[in-house]
């Protein structure tokens, strides 16, 4: 069986899981490519005009995976480890792409709870079972997988996000002298905007070429965040995991950065609530906040960039 897996939304943070789960079984994983207009434009037919950047770009992915797949892969992430919820266009992805064709193509998963293994495992069950996956050999894999997504959140290993890497600069030419870049920022936000290049427009590109390096929430360990979130005293606990994931790693990296891009999707509801805590609590660095949507304005996009620049480099010059 052929089973597509899109690239986005949950890829970027469960990759590595679902590839240890179907490994060394009769199952091909067919990774969606890299999105494009063409996948933007697929996505937005099938979708309500009101559905995030994001979402649209997911739906296009299933659409073309459908086309050449036996099955494609529709998720239902409910909670992580901790036991906070996950985004809502997550938990509510199956119910936007009703209007794909071939329904009976798309493998919706039950809910899946990762802060309870048995659970989880029951519900994944359901899933490898349709692939012709026998018990023993899901056993193996599912613990396995659990294994490493749980280490690869509390920090035992670091797990690699391709896209961060596409933007690495080129070694440099005999005799060449390369300038390290003269700033370091943070890049925030949910993962699928920060690793997508097409999301955000290459950023991570744009900035190396005004010598501004970039950290992400890689670079801050789980319990660092989690401990940073608690010692605010917020009035709420947090419902949302990405509000801890993105406020505890500026909290975090504060100290060791120039400043902060926050990259939101229009109209993302945690978004509203985890940039008006950042305005509040980070008072010392810059934070600009770039919209994306599939109204890509390339020549305000960077000329914000630039500004950007222009004021770290002024900031530290008084």
């Amino acid at each position: 069986m052929r089973l597509g897996v899109p690239r986005g939304l949950f890829y970027y943070d469960y990759k590595k899981f679902i590839t240890l789960l179907f490994e060394d079984t009769e199952t091909e994983l067919v990774w969606g490519e890299e999105n494009s207009d063409d996948i933007l434009s697929a996505g937005s037919r099938f979708v309500v005009d009101e559905a995030c950047f994001p979402t649209k770009l997911f739906a296009g992915q299933a659409a073309s995976l459908l086309e050449k797949c036996d099955a494609v892969l529709i998720p239902r992430l409910m909670k992580d480890f901790s036991g906070r919820w996950l985004c809502p266009k997550l938990l509510g992805i199956p119910e936007m792409l009703w209007e794909l064709p071939c329904q009976d193509k798309l493998f919706i998963t039950d809910p899946l709870y990762f802060d309870d293994s048995r659970r989880l495992k029951k519900s994944l069950w359901e899933l490898c079972r349709k692939t012709g996956m026998d018990r023993k050999k899901f056993s193996m894999n599912f613990s396995k997988a659990y294994k490493y997504q749980n280490d690869m959140i509390s920090g035992v290993v670091h797990q690699h996000v391709e896209a961060a890497w596409e933007f690495a600069p080129a070694p440099p030419a005999e005799g060449e002298i390369i300038l390290p870049n003269t700033f370091r920022i943070l890049l925030a936000g949910h993962c699928y905007n920060v690793y997508d290049k097409y999301a955000n427009g290459e950023i991570m590109k744009k900035l190396d070429a005004l010598g501004i390096g970039t950290v992400t929430e890689r670079d801050a360990g789980h319990k660092e965040r989690e401990k940073s979130v608690a010692e605010l005293s917020l009035i709420k606990t947090p419902f949302w995991e990405s509000m801890v994931r993105i406020l505890g790693t500026a909290m975090c990296l504060k100290n060791q950065i120039d400043g902060i891009i926050y990259l939101s999707s229009f109209s993302c509801g945690p978004d509203a609530f985890i940039i008006e805590l950042l305005k509040e609590h980070i008072k010392e660095i810059p934070v600009m906040v770039l919209k994306l949507d599939e109204h890509k304005g390339e020549a305000g996009y960077e000329t914000r960039l630039e500004a950007f620049a222009d004021l770290l480099e002024h900031r530290r010059s008084v």
